[in-house]
């Protein structure tokens, strides 16, 4: 069987369904004033609560804030379809294009995207008229931030935001895994038979590989759905005949760097051989041809992983770790089926299973540009020095972490040079020690680092390769300074 796949938007007119009702009630207008932040204010008669749409007012920042910024908490997740602005009540003030964050949190972020890869939404050219964003694809938040990117200046215009969200309630069902378990649905009458799927699943995770759904049958049929590299796989098989030589499974892919820990939303469509596959806002479509059109699977679904290893098509991959919600398969919710333990559900082991997404302690940052650092303090005038921390980045020189010894000791810096992590110690009246470790380290992939030091001996583990670490033996003295820096340094 051969199969083409196309990076291209299509829709199966048999897929679509009526709602009870549009998804386009306003969200911001009932809110109070304790929903709205912002990075600063004009004056009090600007504060950003002042930001509702048709409002007297509106807000904007301070002239002297470089980096404004707009929040709306809108109290629980909703489903978000569209965004309305204008600008500040009977002025010059309104902004002309702007940035769209959404989070469950209010410190972590996804930007939305518009077709084609942009980032920025064109905004108002006047203070009165509104201007209506649709979005091109439906998300989930709790927060959004509007970042102002461009504004009127004419006429002393400054920034000015009233703004309204469109969208509808969402029923979140949740489930945590740890990668060691698993939850199974079990299909009525022990076997699926089926001319047209519709799967939806949404996820979340910091790992770059693991199995999300897998199903098998046995006269060859396959469905799995697998996170590799950061990206997301779909093999499908209806079926292989010897006879007719025909090798009945495809595999199309989607998504990239998908394990950066927000959620992320997969819609899984097939009518015969005709296989939708959308991850986020891109959609791959998969046109296979071949003598069957009926996906068969007998007895099981894993969802989060398998547990049990007797499968012919068992995948390589490891089970998932991260959080699950609203797993429907065909209409069945089974998130919501595992939390009433219904007996169409099976948990390998009786493990308890969590049913929230638990905040994970490991939190990604970017540092987008030469003047971004985070500082951490530490602990000061000790003998060892213990650091460990995960990046990834295109990047081939960059500064990773650096800090100064205690009592004039000198300093020490890691930092990305040619894909590799140099490791350079400065020791007053001294030539510096530099020493090289690892390869190909700029792959935007996550890669860990360990160092481990003490007088006389420094030891570098990357991505966790215990045989191998670096070792640098020269005489140096360690005595911890109480800040350390990562992604870059605080200038003088």
């Amino acid at each position: 069987m051969t199969c083409k796949t196309l990076t291209i938007c299509l829709l199966f007119w048999g897929f679509q369904h009526c709602l009870s009702r549009e998804c386009v009630d306003p969200l911001v207008s009932g809110l109070y004033a304790s929903s709205f932040l912002a990075s600063s204010r004009y004056n009090f008669l600007y504060s950003a609560n002042f930001a509702k749409l048709y409002g007297s007012s509106g807000w904007s920042p301070s002239p002297r804030d470089r980096q404004p910024w707009l929040q709306v908490d809108l109290g629980r997740k909703y489903r978000l379809r569209a965004i309305a602005t204008q600008g500040t009540f009977n002025s010059y003030d309104w902004v002309t294009k702007y940035a769209l964050l959404y989070g469950d949190r209010p410190d972590s972020w996804t930007p939305y995207v518009m077709k084609g890869g942009n980032q920025t939404l064109p905004g108002n050219w006047n203070y009165y008229q509104i201007k209506r964003n649709v979005f091109h694809y439906a998300f989930t938040a709790k927060h959004i931030r509007l970042i102002p990117l461009a504004w009127n200046t004419e006429n002393g215009g400054k920034i000015g935001v009233r703004l309204e969200l469109f969208g509808c309630s969402y029923d979140s069902y949740v489930l945590q895994y740890n990668g060691d378990d698993s939850v199974v649905y079990m299909y009525p009458g022990k076997r699926s038979r089926t001319l047209q799927d519709h799967i939806a699943i949404n996820f979340k995770t910091l790992e770059q590989d693991g199995v999300l759904l897998h199903s098998e049958g046995i006269q060859g049929d396959l469905f799995t759905l697998e996170l590799k590299r950061g990206r997301l796989y779909l093999h499908i098989s209806l079926g292989s005949s010897v006879i007719h030589k025909v090798d009945g499974r495809i595999t199309l892919s989607a998504g990239s760097l998908l394990d950066n820990l927000h959620w992320h939303y997969v819609t899984i469509k097939r009518y015969g051989r005709q296989v939708n596959f959308t991850v986020d806002s891109q959609t791959v479509t998969g046109i296979c041809n071949g003598e069957f059109t009926h996906l068969d699977l007998d007895t099981q679904l894993y969802v989060g992983g398998v547990i049990e290893q007797n499968l012919p098509h068992l995948p390589s991959t490891p089970n998932f770790r991260g959080c699950l919600e609203n797993v429907f398969i065909n209409g069945v919710n089974v998130i919501d089926k595992a939390r009433r333990e219904d007996p169409e559900i099976r948990i390998p082991g009786k493990k308890k299973m969590h049913f929230a997404c638990r905040d994970i302690l490991l939190k990604p940052m970017t540092f987008a540009g030469p003047n971004n650092y985070l500082q951490v303090p530490g602990f000061f005038r000790r003998p060892r020095m213990f650091v460990k921390f995960k990046f990834r980045s295109w990047d081939y020189t960059g500064l990773l972490m650096f800090t100064r010894f205690a009592d004039d000791l000198g300093a020490l810096e890691l930092g990305l040079s040619e894909g590799q992590i140099n490791v350079t110690i400065f020791q007053p009246g001294k030539k510096k020690l530099q020493f090289g470790a690892g390869y190909r380290l700029n792959d935007g992939y996550w890669h860990t680092v360990d160092l481990a030091a003490r007088d006389n001996l420094l030891t570098l583990t990357i991505d966790e390769e215990e045989g191998s670490p670096l070792k640098i033996t020269n005489p140096f003295t360690i005595r911890t300074g109480d800040r350390y820096f990562f992604g870059g340094e605080a200038l003088a």
